[in-house]
């Protein structure tokens, strides 16, 4: 199976879906990732923007990524950027790619950049593809927005938690202390809360938003 992750900014596919990431690898699926957006100067120092460009390269190698497509749009500005030309942008990576899921942000999200993606997510995948969609949850991002995230998926994570703590500590430059939700401790109790919701020890749960041939 294809997977497709559509997120705005490195690190955001960790701390939603760093989990299922590795079980898909696992289970010999091909997972591909496309970042929307990128820093730049001199809202971030050159150092800041190349430290992120390597973080994501050793987290590919760790994780066992298949590719990573990187637009390099202005981050926390998607909204400046015309809408019809970023859907664009992400049919040519679903056509290239044709992948049977995409994991993408919450329209629910404080960020804006991420209710921009979901938008454009659904806009590529829509029928007749048939391209499974679901929203993950980003820790300082879903839960400070407005509006319910309401799983009805929820995957067990119990032997993959350590690792996606490894992967997420690769992102040194997004690691805050607890108790700011962008901590280990942040995220080990999230899943431990999302575990307890479907009787695991550690989960991630996702909103099917779209959903064919379901197995």
């Amino acid at each position: 199976m294809k997977v497709l992750v559509i997120a705005c900014h490195p690190d955001d596919e960790i701390l939603g879906l760093g989990g299922r990431l590795i079980k898909h690898v696992k289970e010999g699926d091909e997972v591909n990732i496309c970042i929307l957006t990128k820093a730049y100067e001199p809202d971030w120092t050159k150092e800041y923007i190349s430290q992120k460009v390597a973080e994501q390269k050793k987290v590919d190698v760790f994780l066992g990524i298949k590719s990573r497509i990187n637009l390099d749009l202005p981050t926390v500005k998607l909204n400046t950027f015309p809408h019809g030309s970023l859907n664009k942008l992400l049919q040519d990576v679903v056509d290239e790619i044709q992948p049977q899921i995409i994991y993408t942000h919450h329209p629910t999200d404080i960020n804006l950049d991420h209710k921009i993606a979901f938008k454009s997510s659904l806009v590529v995948s829509r029928p007749p593809l048939n391209i499974n969609v679901l929203t993950f949850e980003t820790l300082s991002e879903t839960e400070w927005g407005y509006g319910p995230f309401s799983p009805n998926i929820w995957v067990d994570i119990t032997l993959e938690i350590d690792k996606k703590i490894e992967a997420f500590l690769i992102y040194e430059s997004e690691v805050r202390e607890y108790p700011h939700p962008r901590s280990v401790e942040g995220i080990r109790n999230l899943a431990g809360k999302r575990g307890a919701e479907a009787n695991f020890h550690f989960a991630e749960s996702f909103c099917l938003i779209r959903g064919y041939n379901i197995k």
